[in-house]
């Protein structure tokens, strides 16, 4: 939706929109005008799948909303190898896709090549394209402190054929090459943000 921003906790998502269609609309608690904190916890204390902020001017909604977290950025990579399975790690008892954060100094592109070959062992690879990035927040030390997370996306492929190799250190106890077609274990098992790129690579034919 043009002008619109996602960001999830968890699976739980909050979209930043102008408006939404008759069937959106029964699918989204709606508010309008800014989200503050008490309306953030509010949300995801009610285990409600879904909130939209309508407003005139989403993006400005969507800073408003950020501003109110400490923001870190990150990057990552969705690996295709030459026979077009896509690569996914398990880590904390989901489905996940190689990522981390962006060092000092560090381009995005370095971070996403980096962390993939540190967290599965991959080499050989090149950015065929750049993806939309996404967002999403989480707490640290017993809630007491929130970060806002945007992660910069980008889909590689790697000339390579080989096994993925965990990095255990990183708490990754799985790195597997899955099929596109066939990706149920990773939607019913993984984060909201992961899930909604993964159906938008799949669905415009991106690897």
């Amino acid at each position: 939706m043009q002008n619109s921003h996602a960001v999830f906790f968890d699976r739980q998502k909050i979209l930043f929109t102008p408006q939404l269609s008759n069937e959106q609309a029964t699918q989204y608690r709606c508010i309008h005008g800014h989200i503050d904190w008490e309306g953030f916890i509010d949300f995801i204390r009610s285990g409600t799948s879904a909130m939209a902020c309508i407003s005139d001017d989403p993006g400005r909604r969507f800073i408003e909303f950020s501003a109110m977290f400490r923001q870190v950025e990150a990057a990552g990579g969705l690996v295709a190898d030459p026979s077009d399975h896509w690569l996914f790690i398990y880590r904390r008892d989901r489905w996940d896709l190689p990522k981390g954060m962006v060092d000092p100094g560090e381009t995005p592109e370095e971070a996403a090549l980096r962390e993939v070959k540190e967290e599965c062992g991959i080499g050989g690879l090149r950015i065929i394209q750049e993806l939309d990035p996404t967002y999403h927040v989480y707490p640290l030390n017993n809630n007491s402190r929130w970060i806002f997370k945007k992660t910069h996306w980008f889909f590689l492929r790697t000339r390579i054929c080989c096994k993925a190799t965990p990095q255990t250190s990183e708490g990754i106890t799985r790195a597997e090459w899955k099929d596109p077609g066939d990706l149920e274990e990773v939607f019913s098992n993984t984060y909201g943000n992961i899930k909604e790129m993964l159906l938008t690579c799949r669905n415009l034919g991106k690897a």
